[in-house]
């Protein structure tokens, strides 16, 4: 809830603010916890969110994780970089064990993204196609969450 609350604050906009509460409730509908440490525990036992589980919840992981990235706001990348991070966590896992290197190279490819989006939002015309696709993507992770429940 805490990393909701903090990507939440630094959005761009209303609806990219809605962005991390849709991955947190997307996340404790699908893991029944909003605590990072039980999540990193259930996938350092279930496997990584991305690619563990039925379809449903799989897609659910990379829906969350499109709607953190296209989330990410404007301006400097020390304000894009979490949401980066926090796509990875949410598809990989946001723990150190287990698949270390699938999971730096998540975070490393999901920040990029993130930085890619940032960069993009200077231009007029994508801020509200990212906005609609965060949201949208947002809401289909929490609908894809319940019905993999």
């Amino acid at each position: 809830m805490v990393v909701a609350v903090v990507l939440a604050a630094l959005g761009r906009s209303r609806a990219s603010t809605a962005a991390p509460v849709f991955a947190c409730l997307a996340s404790v509908v699908r893991w029944g916890s909003s605590s990072l440490g039980a999540i990193a525990g259930a996938q350092a036992v279930l496997g990584p969110a991305g690619w563990t589980g039925d379809i449903a919840a799989v897609a659910s992981a990379w829906c969350t994780a499109v709607a953190l990235v296209a989330g990410a706001p404007a301006g400097p990348a020390l304000l894009a970089l979490p949401f980066g991070v926090a796509a990875a966590d949410v598809v990989a896992g946001p723990a150190p064990g287990g698949a270390l290197a699938v999971r730096v190279l998540a975070t490393a490819v999901a920040a990029a993204l993130a930085l890619a989006v940032s960069a993009r939002l200077r231009s007029a015309g994508w801020a509200r196609a990212l906005d609609t696709g965060c949201v949208l993507a947002g809401a289909l992770a929490l609908l894809l969450a319940g019905i993999a429940r």
